[in-house]
């Protein structure tokens, strides 16, 4: 009786805890109505996201037009930071014939999740986003595998998912849980 409670609990708490942890591919209009788009227009900060590791430029092209942010002709990895986590996160970029990979990362930099595009899919130029479901990004980064000239990005957008339940909230559940299978199941 009492492995299958615990056993009861284990899956209890893995379904809960498991959409918490599966990221998707979106586009921008994946993207709620409360979803921020930042244009750089005003340089690298707006006080909520930080972009870092390149330099402002005067682009226009496709979704990229005016001030856009460039690796700065170098190796550096772009870097989008964010004042408080966010749920979502994607953005225009630009290839100069390599693929992007947009990577984002927890307050402890533990990789979350990467993904990868295929420039020769999208003509050097798209959009690129993941969506996790709850706000654990608290930075992100995008890169190409060539060094240097060779990405442009822009139009920054993110969104926060709201209130979520916390890991200990989701511990609770699982214990809870287990505690009434197993009165349920207590002989009297």
């Amino acid at each position: 009786m009492k492995k299958n409670a615990l056993f009861a609990a284990a899956a209890l708490a893995l379904s809960i805890a498991a959409p918490l942890a599966q990221a998707t591919a979106i586009t921008r209009a994946n993207f709620s109505s409360n979803a921020v788009t930042y244009n750089l227009s005003s340089g690298v900060s707006n006080g909520d996201v930080t972009i870092s590791n390149g330099t402002l430029m005067s682009l226009s092209i496709g979704s990229i037009s005016g001030t856009a942010y460039y690796d700065g002709g170098d190796s550096s990895v772009i870097r989008i930071d964010f004042a408080n986590p966010v749920s979502a996160f994607g953005l225009d970029w630009y290839s100069n014939s390599a693929n992007p990979t947009l990577s984002v990362y927890s307050s402890s930099n533990t990789l979350l999740e990467s993904l990868t595009l295929d420039w020769t899919l999208t003509n050097a130029l798209g959009f690129i986003g993941i969506n996790l479901g709850s706000d654990l990004i608290a930075y992100a980064t995008i890169d190409t595998p060539l060094n240097g000239n060779e990405l442009v990005v822009d139009n920054l957008t993110y969104q926060r998912a709201g209130t979520v339940p916390a890991p200990a909230t989701l511990s609770l559940l699982a214990l809870s849980g287990a505690a009434m299978l197993r009165a349920r199941r207590k002989p009297r």
